[in-house]
């Protein structure tokens, strides 16, 4: 930073912190130009993550199940943002915090929801010229999908920034690299996720066990995750059920697998496929997952499969198993060079260089 230049202030609204945005908010905070402050609710004490890899940020608010304006707005008043980043349009305690701010900050919502032409989508569309477009100037949104629905909603081009989720790439990428060194090759497929119905849970159950009912030499099938229909998962042959794998862990289970399966029936983006895909996996999904949009290409670093079909799934696992060990290398150095696509330097760079765009523009018409 040029001495003498004004630093960004940058204020993150969220809701509930994750491993992957840990990631992205400490490349943030260690940019010289930028100061940060992280609003955040306080997890629930169910809730399976870790909030210690959190602590190392200093300027934080945080709040239990409200959001109560009456504390943030003073702070957020002190701090004097430039740019403030909001998860949840929802809220109402954000909402009434970013009217607060109208012409003092760049206002940015975030969204990883693909347009999917719904009733409740069109609706937004509607409504979002009086419900979003007064308290916010931009938006920052996963891909492409997500994109179009940005547009619907009338945001401009310049005001969409693409790339909102990216994994702790540098821990990943480091399972790439250790792969690459490796003389065995672990011989194991792994689901990462909540055991749901939205995830096709018992999509994956029946094409696993049709899977191995057509390999001579079938591949276990490890699974991490909580959820309602880890029912599901008991005593199925090959299937071994993991638990809640802490964002720190998963690095090194990845090590022992080779091929991710994401099978959902919904899902926005799914940050395990970059995950998968940064750590040199092959990757197998269904065609719900936007994700795949971006980081999986059918017959180069994975396959996907139409969503909810069982038999499709089940033949693309026998597939990637059958290929010699020198392909699936190859498909997971496919995986790692599209993972680059995302990382938390991009974010980071993405975030700033756009905000000071527009933060720029919103000062010469104010």
């Amino acid at each position: 930073m040029e001495s003498g230049e004004k630093k960004v202030r940058v204020a993150v609204l969220w809701t509930g912190l994750s491993g992957y945005l840990n990631a992205c908010l400490k490349v943030l905070a260690a940019t010289e130009e930028v100061e940060l402050f992280v609003a955040n609710m306080r997890p629930l004490k169910e809730g399976p993550f870790d909030d210690a890899i959190f602590s190392w940020i200093e300027n934080r608010y945080q709040w239990e199940s409200v959001v109560d304006t009456d504390e943030l707005i003073p702070l957020l008043d002190r701090f004097q943002p430039d740019v403030i980043l909001c998860a949840n349009w929802h809220s109402k305690g954000y909402r009434k915090t970013l009217k607060h701010f109208k012409g003092r900050a760049v206002r940015i919502f975030t969204s990883d929801r693909p347009w999917m032409g719904t009733p409740k989508q069109w609706l937004g569309v509607i409504t979002s010229r009086f419900y979003l477009h007064p308290i916010c100037e931009a938006i920052f949104v996963a891909g492409d999908r997500q994109a179009i629905f940005a547009r619907k909603m009338g945001f401009k081009q310049q005001n969409i920034l693409r790339g909102l989720l990216s994994c702790d790439h540098e821990k990943f990428s480091a399972i790439y690299r250790e792969r690459e060194k490796s003389l065995s090759e672990p011989r194991t497929f792994v689901y990462v996720g909540r055991f749901s119905s939205e995830k096709g849970l018992d999509v994956l159950v029946q094409a696993y066990g049709l899977y191995r009912s057509m390999s001579s030499d079938p591949w276990p099938l490890k699974c991490y995750g909580t959820g309602p229909l880890s029912g599901l998962l008991e005593g199925v042959n090959g299937i071994e059920r993991q638990g809640f794998c802490q964002p720190d862990d998963l690095p090194n289970e990845f090590i022992e697998a080779n091929c991710l399966i994401l099978s959902s029936i919904y899902d926005g983006w799914a940050i395990v496929v970059h995950e998968a895909a940064a750590a040199g996996m092959g990757v197998i999904v269904s065609d719900a997952v936007g994700a795949s949009v971006h980081l999986v290409q059918d017959s180069y670093n994975g396959y996907i499969v139409e969503t909810g079909d069982v038999d499709e799934l089940a033949q693309a696992m026998l597939r990637y198993a059958s290929l010699s060990r020198n392909e699936r290398k190859e498909m997971g150095a496919n995986s790692y060079r599209m993972s680059l696509q995302f990382t938390p330097e991009q974010w980071t760079n993405t975030l700033v260089s756009k905000s000071k765009r527009i933060l720029a523009k919103l000062r010469e018409n104010s």
